[in-house]
C-alpha cells in the first residue's frame, strides 16, 4: 500500500469500526502497527484518530490505548460532548440556586425490545429505571428519565438517586469517560404535563444523553425533559 494521507487512515478505520472488526478486543491496533500497515507518519495515525474521537467512535485511555465506544444506529445519531460531565448539582453550585431532586420512581428493570430500541441497550440486561423531577427556585422545571446498566454501575438506591448519581459513582472509582448528547424540542407527554410545571408551553426540551465508561461501554441513557423558556446553552468555540 502507498502512503496513505490521514484521510484515507481516517475512512479505512471508520469502515472498519462501523463493520465490527475490532469489536472483540474493543480497541484498536497500536499506533506502530497502523503505521507499519499505511506506510504513514505518526501524525497522519495520530490525526486520524483524533477525527474518529470526534466522531464519537473512539477513546483514548492512557496505558490502554485506543478504546472503541460502543456504538449502535442509535447512539451514532448524538454528536460528543466531553464537558460538564458532573450534571446539574455542580450547575447550582456555581449558579447559587435554590434545588432539589424529587424521586418520583425507581425500579429494576429487564431491557425488552421496545426498551431496548430506545436506549440501545441489550434486551435481557437489567437496569436502573428511575424518574426524577429538579425543582429549581421552586419550580418543577426539569424531568429526568434516567436507564443506567446496573451490571456496569456502582448498586444504586432511591437514596442516592434523590443526592447525586454521578457523584456517588465518582466515589466508588467509576470512570464516565464520554457522554454523548442531543438536543431537540418534542410535544409534551401526559407525564409531562404532570410532572412538570409547563404552564402555557404544549413541548419541552429534550437532551439525551448517552454515557460510556473508560473501556467504551454504554452505562446510561437519560431523557432530560425540561420547560423551554426556563433554560439557555451557551458554548464557547476556540480555534
Amino acid at each position: 500500500m502507498a502512503n496513505a494521507s490521514f484521510n484515507e487512515i481516517y475512512q479505512a478505520l471508520k469502515e472498519r469500526i462501523l463493520a465490527g472488526r475490532y469489536s472483540v478486543k474493543m480497541r484498536l491496533p497500536i499506533e506502530d502497527e497502523l503505521i507499519e500497515e499505511f506506510h504513514s507518519s505518526r501524525y497522519a495515525v495520530r490525526k486520524a484518530i483524533a477525527q474518529l474521537a470526534a466522531d464519537g467512535l473512539v477513546y483514548s485511555v492512557k496505558g490502554r490505548g485506543v478504546v472503541l465506544l460502543e456504538h449502535t444506529p442509535q447512539t451514532q445519531q448524538f454528536n460528543l460532548a466531553l464537558n460538564n460531565l458532573n450534571g446539574l448539582q455542580s450547575l447550582n453550585a456555581e449558579r447559587h440556586l435554590d434545588y432539589r431532586t424529587n424521586v418520583v420512581s425507581f425500579q429494576r428493570r429487564i431491557v425488552d425490545q421496545a426498551l431496548s430500541a430506545q436506549t440501545a441497550f441489550e434486551v435481557g440486561i437489567p437496569v436502573y429505571a428511575i424518574q426524577r423531577v429538579r425543582v429549581v427556585d421552586g419550580v418543577r422545571a426539569v424531568l429526568d428519565i434516567n436507564y443506567f446498566n446496573a451490571q456496569r454501575i456502582p448498586e444504586l438506591t432511591q437514596e442516592i438517586a434523590e443526592q447525586s448519581i454521578y457523584r456517588h459513582f465518582q466515589k466508588n472509582g467509576l470512570k464516565i469517560a464520554v457522554v454523548k448528547r442531543m438536543l431537540r424540542v418534542e410535544t409534551a407527554t401526559p407525564l409531562d404535563y404532570q410532572l412538570l410545571a409547563l404552564g402555557t408551553n404544549n413541548c419541552v426540551g429534550n437532551m439525551i444523553s448517552i454515557a460510556f465508561n473508560d473501556q467504551g461501554r454504554q452505562i446510561e441513557y437519560t431523557e432530560s425533559h425540561f420547560i423551554p423558556n426556563e433554560f439557555n446553552f451557551n458554548e464557547l468555540i476556540r480555534n
